[in-house]
């Protein structure tokens, strides 16, 4: 940023009661207007400030665009903003949401997913690596719709078991 980069608003480098209403890139010009009198007065040829020499008015597509504002410019960019959040914020629920959703299932297999309340007389025990459903059963003497039917394991789905997810077996 250069050493005067402060003083390159209209208001530090004009006169008392100048306004900026325009350019004409033909001529190379900046045109101004003095708000007090309502004369018109333009800059030296590739020079935005300096000396101003008055002119009769302005160029028709200068005055078109006339008493544009570095304010109306500030407010143009505040709306476009402001129009732009709501999309902004969808966009960061859904990435939040995608991001919960698949980190979930990652987290679900480390350490079990939601916890399991086991029956008196069982005892909740991690699926290890290789293990299913039937497996699992037959260490403790049961059959599938048998290990399934303790209570605590009425969630468990047995195709999509994961390993470090607990199940209920009786106490050995």
């Amino acid at each position: 940023m250069g050493r005067w980069a402060n003083r390159d608003s209209d208001e530090e480098r004009l006169p008392e009661g100048f306004k900026r209403i325009g350019y004409d890139a033909d001529e190379q010009v900046y045109y101004f207007i003095e708000t007090h009198t309502g004369d018109y007065y333009k800059s030296s040829p590739g020079n935005r400030f300096g000396v101003l020499s008055p002119t009769s008015a302005p160029p028709s597509s200068v005055t078109d665009a006339a008493y544009v504002s570095d304010d109306q410019i500030k407010k143009g960019h505040t709306e476009a903003v402001r129009l732009m959040l709501p999309f902004a914020l969808l966009v960061l629920c859904v990435l939040f949401l995608l991001f919960k959703f698949v980190f979930s299932s990652v987290d679900a297999g480390a350490d079990g997913g939601t916890q399991i309340h086991c029956a008196e007389g069982y005892n909740a025990v991690q699926i290890a690596k290789g293990e299913t459903c039937w497996s699992t059963g037959q260490a403790y003497g049961l059959g599938v719709e048998e290990l399934l039917a303790i209570e605590g394991n009425q969630y468990i789905d047995c195709d999509r078991l994961q390993v470090g997810q607990s199940i209920c077996v009786p106490e050995k």
